[in-house]
């Protein structure tokens, strides 16, 4: 059952990849590539759990496993960056001074540092059974730990809180604070933290969809690209 569920939310992350990469397509930029990466990855992360327990413990299931926690260590930290980026586009013009630019850049490039010295270079992978599904976890003692995640959450959900105040946007900082919300949990209940996630790429969807509106061509389905009569 709790394979079942990891399996829809890797079935979810696929859609928000997919969604995401569109607007990717139409404007290449960080506001629309860090979302599609992020849950690319997450794609794979819910589906190496979901598959687990079939799999069995062993060096299958732990090769597997490996990117997603180096995906983690690489990726999740970008979010500081869009964080930024999605404060700029909304026009809020303290986004653009050289100081804020280069304080993101250097809490991306430590969080980035902290992830690849705990979920990469210190990587020790232990099988643990929970609920009937099977995953390996990262058994590796480090003072930092989910610091570099909590923080990038922290990052989102203060950028949503900006938008919010400032633009009457509040669902970024709404999705944002559930992730926030749950991510304490997800120790104890693991799936509510891959939940959490799910519901954090909702609200980076809805904010690319907000600040970069796809041109119209891009929005016409196949459907009605058959039907539409040419000239």
């Amino acid at each position: 059952m709790i394979s079942s569920a990891f399996a829809v939310l890797a079935a979810a992350q696929l859609w928000l990849a997919v969604s995401t990469g569109r607007y990717w397509r139409a404007t290449p930029c960080l506001l629309t590539a860090v979302p599609t990466l992020v849950c690319s990855a997450l794609v794979w992360d819910n589906a190496v759990i979901a598959v687990g327990s079939l799999a069995g413990a062993g060096p299958l299931l732990e090769s597997m496993s490996v990117p997603r926690f180096v995906a983690h260590a690489l990726l999740t930290p970008f979010l500081v960056l869009w964080s930024l980026s999605a404060v700029d586009r909304a026009g809020l013009r303290w986004a653009a001074r050289p100081s804020v630019r280069v304080t993101a850049v250097g809490l991306t490039v430590l969080l980035v540092a902290a992830g690849v010295l705990h979920d990469i270079l210190g990587l020790s992978l232990r099988a643990e059974h929970w609920a009937g599904s099977l995953r390996y976890v990262n058994d590796a003692p480090s003072p930092v730990g989910p610091l570099p995640a909590v923080i990038t959450g922290l990052v989102v959900l203060a950028a949503g809180i900006v938008l919010w105040r400032c633009t009457g946007f509040g669902r970024l900082a709404l999705t944002a604070a559930v992730m926030v919300a749950v991510s304490g949990a997800a120790a104890v209940v693991p799936v509510l933290g891959n939940a959490g996630e799910v519901v954090l790429g909702i609200g980076l969807l809805l904010t690319v969809r907000k600040l970069l509106p796809l041109p119209r061509q891009e929005r016409r389905t196949p459907q009605a690209e058959a039907v539409t009569p040419p000239g």
